[in-house]
């Protein structure tokens, strides 16, 4: 069978100010493993080591970056 292990991590979510660009930086365990900025009032994009995604919400792109970073972390 598929082992599953939950370990405890710690997602914290840090606003940035980038020129003007508002940038949420996503941290697991004290590491940044991805951000979000915003394109526009309705868009953002989420990016990682391995790429990038369009997101519709803040939510949704730091969801994408955790499913990512545990999909290459295991």
């Amino acid at each position: 069978g598929v082992q599953t292990c939950a370990l405890p991590i710690s997602i914290e979510v840090k606003e940035t100010n980038n020129n003007g660009t508002t940038v949420n930086e996503v941290y697991v365990n004290q590491r940044m493993i991805g951000q979000i900025s915003q394109v526009n009032d309705k868009n953002w994009v989420a990016s990682n080591q391995s790429g990038e995604m369009r997101v519709k919400s803040i939510d949704e792109g730091i969801q994408w970056i955790i499913a990512e970073f545990n999909l290459h972390s295991l």
